[in-house]
């Protein structure tokens, strides 16, 4: 997750590498002929006077955050989910007729999810599309897995690492694995400052202009979390007040936008059914997944299974609609609207 923290850190980590292409152990920056240390942070007393200090020659460069330069910008609507890296799935799960055979490749350690979706035979006694899962443990053998799968079934057994279904027609395996999802909870602007801190003025424009010209191609900041911030220039100024005591400073502003992330840790989906928001030719639609039709209510999709009508045919809606009962009139009023869709009048 991105904060102000890691923000500046990101950007002296940007800076350092800017100013020591070739490694921060080559001594003084190629593009100033100088030792510079980038910080995260303010300078102390020992920066200006102790040993590796500006007296003695020491450009530095500090990151900080304005505390009152922020805003909050819209994120995007209901917070979707994003997946990201992916663990997959070390056990294999083979079907053949009313059979499923475990296996786990030598030196594997066990891990993910795996699972049955049984199509039962004429006899009755499984439920029709019974799916059943099982979360693989690190110290679980073929075995195990497979009797911990038959478990779940009823009539079911196993012979080994094998699944027998007696009453089912056909056993389909599925696996899956486990992956980080994320979504952004809060996107935020906040002003970050690059203050440069040298003993002299021609050292101050050197470090100055070889970062201005390097930081002025950087439109996207990466973060520490695997993402990128956008980082806009806001100005520059010469900070003089030092100058009696031998320090020449001056600032960079940037303004920063950043998400704020709420990262979880989810199993991927075997089976399912459903509805889906999908991108289509009128824009996003629900679309059915699954074995079985997604349910809203009284309305179904039509033949291309995108737009919605109501029990009589008719037409209603391209999308599925959170606000049940209301529509606007031609003049993009909000009205009423009565079973059989008519317009019924304002609301109370």
């Amino acid at each position: 997750m991105a904060d102000v923290g890691t923000i500046s850190k990101a950007l002296a980590y940007t800076i350092a590498q800017i100013l020591y292409p070739n490694g921060i152990g080559a001594g003084v920056s190629p593009l100033t002929g100088r030792r510079t240390i980038v910080r995260r942070g303010w300078l102390n007393n020992a920066d200006y006077t102790g040993a590796c200090s500006i007296k003695n020659g020491i450009d530095y460069v500090g990151v900080t955050a304005y505390s009152t330069a922020y805003r909050q910008i819209a994120e995007p609507l209901g917070w979707s989910w994003r997946e990201g890296a992916i663990s997959p799935c070390t056990v294999t799960l083979t079907a053949s007729g009313n059979q499923a055979t475990v296996s786990i490749a030598d030196g594997a350690t066990p891990s993910g999810v795996v699972g049955l979706r049984v199509i039962p035979d004429r006899s009755g006694l499984i439920p029709d599309k019974t799916s059943v899962a099982y979360a693989v443990q690190s110290d679980d053998t073929p075995e195990l897995i497979a009797q911990s799968l038959a478990g779940l079934i009823d009539g079911a057994y196993t012979s080994g690492a094998t699944v027998i279904v007696p009453n089912a027609a056909l056993v389909e395996a599925a696996t899956a694995g486990y992956g980080q999802i994320t979504r952004v909870t809060r996107r935020q602007e906040q002003l970050f400052t690059v203050s440069i801190f040298t003993n002299g003025g021609n050292a101050r424009d050197n470090l100055g202009s070889a970062l201005d010209a390097a930081l002025s191609a950087q439109s996207w900041l990466p973060t520490l979390d695997g993402q990128n911030a956008l980082m806009l220039f806001a100005g520059a100024s010469d900070v003089d007040a030092m100058q009696t005591s031998g320090v020449y400073r001056r600032d960079f502003r940037f303004k920063i936008t950043f998400d704020t992330l709420n990262t979880q840790t989810a199993a991927q989906m075997m089976f399912g059914v459903g509805l889906a928001h999908t991108v289509t030719h009128v824009g996003v639609a629900l679309h059915t997944f699954g074995d079985v039709p997604g349910n809203v209510g009284a309305i179904s999709t039509d033949d291309m299974a995108t737009f919605y009508k109501d029990a009589a045919g008719n037409l209603m809606f391209a999308v599925e609609q959170p606000y049940a009962g209301l529509m606007l009139n031609q003049a993009g009023d909000v009205v009423l609207q009565d079973a059989a869709t008519n317009l019924a009048g304002q609301p109370a």
